[in-house]
């Protein structure tokens, strides 16, 4: 029984001081590094698109939620067993709400996301939801990339909030509003950014949105 004590003491201290070795540096602990090597998990390969530091908090949490498929859609309701007076979606009343719906197939989502592509020059996510990780985990970590992430996060945010009003408020917005609330975020998180430190393509990026 000693000896058996005596192994499990001395793994536990092996695996204290490989934690330390990778959360220390130049004497000093990284607190963030700590926090994760004691959670025991690895990274989420498409984080740094999701906790984007030009994104806005209550944006980031909800894209997140929405990346892992834990947003409460009326599928998911079911799915917790809950009695529900319509399984449609409360946007567009078209077609059963989920995830894939509600960001890729409801006539509002799309609308959204052609307006948010012809302003940025390219297609800001792909058509299906299952395409969803793989497209932010292959993109880069730029300044233009942080401002692309934090308008899919803020598109993301108002197509959710949207549907709620849809569903407690009976109202929906106009495309031309979320758009309107898209830039206003969009602007209030780049105004805070050094011009000076810029490299000329981020200017020319920034300039050519604040623009159109």
């Amino acid at each position: 029984m000693a000896e058996k004590e005596t192994k499990n003491i001395l793994e536990c201290l092996h695996y204290t001081e490989e934690v330390l070795e990778k959360a220390v540096k130049n004497n000093k602990v990284n607190v963030s590094k700590l926090y994760v090597q004691l959670l025991n998990k690895e990274r989420v390969p498409f984080a740094h698109v999701v906790w984007c530091n030009l994104t806005l908090p209550k944006h980031r949490f909800i894209i997140w939620q929405a990346t892992l498929g834990h947003l409460l859609t009326r599928d998911n309701l079911v799915r917790c067993h809950m009695q529900l007076n319509s399984v449609m979606c409360p946007t567009c009343d078209m077609q059963q709400e989920s995830h894939g719906h509600l960001f890729f197939q409801c006539q509002f989502s799309q609308l959204v996301r052609s307006r948010i592509a012809e302003w940025l020059g390219n297609a800001i996510w792909p058509v299906q939801f299952k395409d969803w990780t793989t497209w932010m985990m292959g993109k880069p970590k730029g300044l233009k990339q942080k401002l692309v992430a934090a308008v899919l996060a803020a598109s993301v945010y108002l197509i959710w909030w949207n549907r709620n009003n849809s569903l407690f408020n009976l109202c929906s917005m106009t495309v031309d509003k979320v758009f309107y609330l898209l830039k206003v975020y969009w602007k209030a998180r780049v105004a805070n950014l050094s011009r000076t430190k810029l490299e000329s393509k981020d200017l020319a990026f920034l300039e050519k949105l604040s623009l159109m």
